[in-house]
């Protein structure tokens, strides 16, 4: 049961959005601090940071990360 509550938890907090050059790439936002990441099958996942180093947050207006 603890499981699937924090299961839930997650699915809360991150949106996935699938997609991008291939289907191996996704980007994984942060619903409370906003940060996004990039995630690549078999690979890992980073941050992703704008042209200053920081990190990349999402617009809050529902713009997709690839828009």
């Amino acid at each position: 049961m603890k499981s699937v509550q924090q299961s839930k938890r997650v699915k809360e907090r991150f949106d996935v959005e699938l997609g991008g050059i291939t289907q191996g790439i996704s980007v994984i936002t942060d619903n409370k601090t906003g940060v996004q990441y990039l995630a690549v099958n078999n690979s890992g996942i980073s941050v992703i940071v704008d042209k200053d180093g920081k990190p990349l947050l999402t617009d809050a207006e529902n713009q997709t990360p690839f828009d």
